[in-house]
């Protein structure tokens, strides 16, 4: 990402792009008015120009954010994906064990002791 979309939120090129219409509409104002209605109308669209420039760059920002949220998202579910995988597979070694747990404490159980004889 470059310098330009990072930090204004905009490429370089549009914000060329706006400066050279705010420029052509500057002259255009300029030349078709009087000195005084001309010193009034340049500055109201100078201002008009950074308002759209401040919205555009605002919007720009708030996109690129939300971009990076859904890249942050989509970590964090592929890490919980990860864990659900994990913790089905301890499930089925638990279960497993049971199972083994089990068979050891029937045999157990199946074999008769010894008869001991009690000496006297």
């Amino acid at each position: 990402m470059s310098w330009w979309r990072r930090v204004i939120g905009l490429d370089a090129f549009e914000v060329g792009l706006q400066a050279v219409i705010t420029g052509i509409l500057l002259v255009w104002a300029a030349k078709v008015n009087s000195p005084q209605d001309a010193l009034v109308i340049c500055s109201m669209i100078a201002i008009t120009s950074l308002a759209v420039l401040g919205v555009r760059r605002r919007l720009a920002l708030r996109r690129a954010g939300r971009e990076s949220l859904s890249e942050l998202e989509g970590a964090r579910m592929a890490e919980l994906e990860q864990r659900v995988a994990e913790l089905e597979m301890d499930s089925a070694r638990i279960a497993e064990l049971e199972e083994r747990l089990d068979f050891t404490e029937r045999l157990l159980a199946s074999q008769k002791e010894p008869a001991r004889e009690l000496s006297p």
